[in-house]
């Protein structure tokens, strides 16, 4: 682990396209999953069977939802990271001086 402290802006957008890209890719998924169980609800001859589906399908399809919400709220967490971290960068860059600009006699011995 470093011994540094910060962060990269770029490499935080970077992030964040990736982080998107995937919530993207889990769109859909569940109103997939409830295509798939409602397939699986008609083909089961049993009741008991049908009805466990069911109760799966209801159980579970809102926490698939849940997961598709959270992606897009990291990739947008991520985003809104990097772009503080560039701000910080801009606003600390109006207010840094060099030791040449502050006029000061610096002996450097090698």
């Amino acid at each position: 682990m470093s011994d540094e402290a910060g962060g990269n802006p770029i490499e935080g957008y970077e992030g964040a396209e990736l982080a998107e890209a995937l919530a993207e890719s889990m769109a859909g998924l569940a109103d997939m999953f409830d295509l798939i169980m409602e397939d699986a609800e008609t083909v089961v001859r049993r009741d008991e069977i049908s009805a466990a589906l069911r109760v799966y399908r209801e159980e579970y399809g809102p926490a698939l939802v849940e997961v598709q919400e959270h992606g897009l709220q990291l990739a947008e967490n991520i985003k809104a990271g990097a772009s503080e971290i560039a701000l910080n960068d801009y606003e600390a860059a109006e207010n840094y001086s060099t030791p040449w600009e502050l006029g000061m006699d610096l002996q450097i011995n090698f």
